[in-house]
């Protein structure tokens, strides 16, 4: 092989070896994604269910703009 050749030989390997890295850090990274979107989506329903329940019970928070400060 040429000086050329081996020069391009050795920046397709590195290429190649980056390419699996960086698809290693994207399926680390989608992996995250997915868990973080589960967890905001038990956290919706759960505010959603907290909502439903104080709206049943009558519950309704005040209006801070109707509301006089404590020290008043």
């Amino acid at each position: 092989m040429t000086q050329d050749q081996d020069s391009s030989l050795e920046r397709i390997v590195s290429l190649e070896s980056l390419v699996t890295h960086l698809q290693y850090d994207l399926e680390q990274i989608s992996k995250v994604v997915h868990s973080q979107q589960q967890k905001i989506d038990d956290l919706q329903r759960q505010i959603d269910l907290w909502v439903e329940q104080s709206e049943s019970d009558g519950f309704e928070l005040p209006d801070p703009l109707q509301e006089k400060p404590p020290h008043y």
